[in-house]
């Protein structure tokens, strides 16, 4: 093998994020399935007549060429693999593809490369194919699956059907149980009568409670089955969003933008609604 050949590999990569440097180069945060998380640099791709600008483009699939570096690999060559136009083409969709290119570029590098791209690439695909005239039922619970997926992979993915402190099951199907106490610290849920028993034998010391309605828990357990209303979806998301910000110590940029068209799209029938509505 020549030293040339040595330094350079190839391989197929997911843009997770572009950072403009100097006048005319881009520092480039890509994923790949065999090197996991990788920063690179993009030389001369703002140029008008750049061969390489289209490797820059979020969310898009290349097979790319690499010039090992220290800190820093260099972008040689590109070939294009896969754009999803469908997921340019509507705000929601994107927002919910840059909320999953922060996710993998936050906490990817510490995972299984391959399960994570795997992951990030039929998200992407599955997304890009949905249509029809409501796609934001397709659309958001699509969303909801890949963040739970994060979750899971990354060992931090709450237990929904049992009570933390006792590790006994719970029906979330019982009528007369319309909400359930979480805590982001214990990573799960209790009933009521039993978070206020917490409360109370620990003096609440650290450990934050939030209710969370039994609709929320069964969507977050199985986000295709059953017909969820908008306002179900909208409160699912939130609890999502409230976890992570809980597990990372601050809120991902994409959560504004989806947050925004969320609003939007769904319009709120209970203004500054919380996660423990049912």
């Amino acid at each position: 093998m020549s030293p040339i050949a040595a330094k350079t590999y190839t391989t197929e990569v997911i843009c997770l994020r572009a950072i403009d440097f100097g006048e005319a180069d881009k520092i480039l945060h890509l994923y790949s399935a065999d090197h996991g998380r990788i920063s690179a640099i993009a030389k001369g791709v703002k140029k008008p007549r750049s061969k390489m600008a289209g490797a820059c483009e979020l969310l898009s699939i290349s097979e790319v060429q690499l010039a090992k570096g220290k800190n820093l690999h260099t972008l040689c060559q590109y070939q294009p693999q896969a754009t999803f136009v469908g997921v340019r083409s509507d705000l929601l969709k994107l927002a919910y593809g840059l909320l999953f290119a922060e996710l993998v570029n936050l906490i990817g590098a510490e995972m299984d490369s391959h399960q994570i791209y795997g992951l990030l690439k039929d998200a992407l695909g599955m997304m890009d194919a949905v249509d029809g005239e409501a796609p934001e039922q397709e659309v958001i619970p699509l969303g909801i699956e890949f963040q739970i997926a994060m979750l899971h992979a990354a060992g931090y993915h709450p237990a929904l059907n049992e009570c933390i402190l006792t590790g006994e099951s719970l029906n979330l199907s019982d009528p007369g149980q319309m909400y359930y106490g979480f805590s982001p610290e214990l990573g799960g849920i209790t009933a009521p009568d039993r978070k206020r028993t917490h409360q109370i034998q620990t003096g609440g010391l650290g450990i934050h409670w939030v209710n969370v309605s039994t609709s929320t828990l069964r969507l977050l357990m199985a986000p295709h089955q059953g017909t969820w209303t908008n306002d179900q979806l909208l409160k699912a998301q939130k609890f999502l969003q409230y976890y992570f910000k809980h597990l990372f110590e601050k809120n991902l940029h994409a959560y504004d933008l989806l947050f925004n068209l969320l609003e939007m799209t769904i319009p709120s029938t209970e203004p500054g609604q919380s996660l423990c509505s049912a």
